[in-house]
């Protein structure tokens, strides 16, 4: 991709529309200030650009050619024209290997720092999006160090943010609170609202799911306060309060502010109703009111469904809950099986081990040392895979004790040294 100097912008519009030097003449526009524009011995004046764009336009007109042209791109230099290119093929949703490796082409061509950043920015979101999060965030630190050696540190906030993503999608969401937060803060240095929004939001889901309650319910409160119904978390907001409530233990609270929130959705197909009638399911189930769980679960799963295919499997191994409760286990497996059937489908690896976990749980109150066995594997190289070294020591040392119990002392002693050696 070949970007045209000043000069030559004006000679390839003049060729294109048959003029000569003499037809761009006007007042304090001399035919030897065109040739010298066009030899590059002089640059374009601000003046000088706009009866420049007049003459094109207004004979690109007479020939029924639609030309467009105006006196920014008339005096824009070829690294500034490289730079406009670069940034709208990043603009690209479905952008190609082969667009990236003309950009960094032209970075080295032209020194575009800052398309740089954006492109390692576009890069980490690819991997993010790819649910390669260690080389989105290695992208994305890119990104960071180019901003900060521009001195574009308004940038960052929007970079620590997705940081910030990718870290609580990996399910580190202690390292994400430490993003999130860099993300906050630089969201109001510049007083970006839309940075401090979801900053502020997701801060408070990394608390919630690192089990830090009374910070997510500040945090989250802090959100709602510089939010309103045009935010499109707002109401997500109140179901992170809700289910803090609910973590603390105070399941009517919880339902409160749920059914508060149903009087605020007027979308009859938000996403948001799927997590409201699920967590209604759970808190229900909680408070032991089985019939008005099972009811919620329903709705959720009815819902999800036909509208949201993607959570569809949380809300079945949730739902096991009522069944559990009730000492229904058969009920309870057929349902978790059947909830990860969809979070394998869709990568929830959160759920996939939460639903390895319950029946775990069940298989172990049924005596089942068959698909207990079966479970612990899986659920071994699923925390294996996902580097979790706590609760694979954790996990282990409950192998180990089911071994012991069976009297496969080999096998027992093996777990052992296994979980000794996540020390």
């Amino acid at each position: 991709m070949k970007f045209l100097s000043m000069g030559e912008k004006v000679q390839k519009l003049r060729d294109q529309l048959n003029l000569k030097q003499e037809d761009l003449v006007s007042e304090n526009v001399t035919r030897g200030l065109i040739s010298m524009i066009e030899t590059g011995r002089r640059e374009i004046t601000y003046k000088t650009a706009i009866k420049l764009a007049d003459k094109f336009n207004g004979k690109a007109e007479e020939l029924n050619i639609i030309l467009n042209i105006d006196e920014a791109y008339l005096m824009r230099s070829p690294s500034e024209d490289a730079e406009i290119y670069c940034l709208n093929k990043l603009k690209n949703d479905d952008i190609t290997q082969s667009s990236i490796k003309e950009i960094f082409k032209l970075i080295e061509q032209y020194d575009l720092l800052f398309v740089q950043a954006k492109t390692y920015f576009k890069i980490g979101q690819i991997n993010e999006e790819m649910k390669n999060f260690d080389e989105a965030c290695i992208n994305y630190d890119k990104a960071i160090k180019l901003y900060k050696i521009m001195d574009r540190c308004e940038e960052l906030g929007q970079v620590y943010l997705r940081m910030g993503i990718s870290k609580g999608k990996d399910l580190k969401h202690d390292t994400a609170i430490v993003y999130f937060n860099l993300s906050q803060y630089y969201g109001f240095v510049y007083d970006d609202k839309k940075i401090q929004q979801l900053s502020l939001y997701d801060l408070s889901n990394a608390y919630f799911y690192s089990n830090k309650i009374d910070m997510a319910l500040e945090t989250v409160e802090k959100y709602l306060a510089i939010s309103d119904e045009t935010d499109p978390f707002y109401n997500f907001g109140f179901n992170i309060k809700a289910s803090c409530y609910e973590l603390n233990g105070d399941y009517d609270k919880a339902i409160d502010t749920y059914n508060d929130l149903l009087t605020k959705i007027s979308d009859n197909e938000s996403p948001i109703l799927g997590y409201v009638y699920n967590n209604l399911g759970l808190n229900y189930s909680h408070k032991n009111d089985f019939k008005e769980s099972l009811k919620y679960f329903e709705m959720a799963e009815k819902f999800r469904s036909e509208l949201d295919k993607v959570n569809l499997g949380v809300t079945l191994i949730e739902k096991s809950i009522v069944y559990i409760n009730q000492n229904l286990y058969t009920e309870a497996i057929k349902t978790i099986d059947k909830g990860l059937n969809y979070v394998i489908e869709y990568n929830n690896i959160e759920y996939l081990i939460k639903g390895y976990y319950t029946l775990e749980n069940i298989y172990d109150k049924l005596n089942n040392l068959v698909d207990l066995e079966n479970i612990y594997m899986k659920l071994a190289e699923l925390l294996k895979t996902n580097n979790d070294k706590n609760n694979l020591k954790s996990l282990y040392c409950r192998i180990a004790s089911m071994y012991l119990n069976q009297n496969k002392i080999d096998l027992c002693k093996k777990y052992l040294s296994l979980s000794n050696g996540l020390n």
